[in-house]
């Protein structure tokens, strides 16, 4: 026979036994990394804030949950709490208010010296008694300002 025909010539079959074996790896690391992006996102829980009793939050209706921490800053009815701590009533607020935010401003920026990958933060959240007139909210709301804290998120109850 020459080389073309044997190129060409019918080879036997190999019988089968007809078990068939199917190979599933690959959906299963498609489906597993499903799972883990879709658990991820669900674990993203908001964050949990609590006013200080007597405080009242103004109820929203269009509102987001908060999920990154940021300073709190609480105007309850007996004067301004920053992180749950009071710090002034609202006859002299100014300089007390003021110097502890640069306490917290300091405190963030020997955090950001130490660990190159921490920056430093402007975000607060403002939780305001329903009774606080709003001439003193932009008072307070001018002082974060001064004090660098850009982005400022108000803290209600959703309805």
């Amino acid at each position: 026979m020459t080389k073309k025909r044997r190129l060409f010539q019918n080879k036997p079959k190999n019988k089968e036994s007809g078990n068939l074996s199917l190979q599933i790896t690959s959906m299963a690391d498609i489906f597993t990394i499903l799972l883990v992006f879709l658990l991820k996102g669900i674990a993203s829980d908001a964050l949990a804030i609590a006013p200080s009793n007597g405080t009242q939050l103004p109820s929203g209706i269009n509102t987001t949950s908060l999920t990154d921490p940021a300073l709190q800053i609480e105007l309850s009815q007996k004067g301004i709490l920053i992180e749950k701590e009071f710090i002034a009533t609202y006859e002299q607020y100014e300089k007390p208010l003021s110097a502890r935010l640069e306490k917290e401003r300091a405190k963030e920026k020997l955090i950001a010296d130490a660990n190159s990958s921490v920056k430093i933060d402007s975000r607060a959240i403002l939780l305001s008694d329903q009774t606080i007139p709003f001439s003193t909210i932009k008072h307070i709301l001018r002082t974060l300002a001064q004090n660098g804290y850009s982005e400022i998120k108000f803290g209600v109850i959703k309805e």
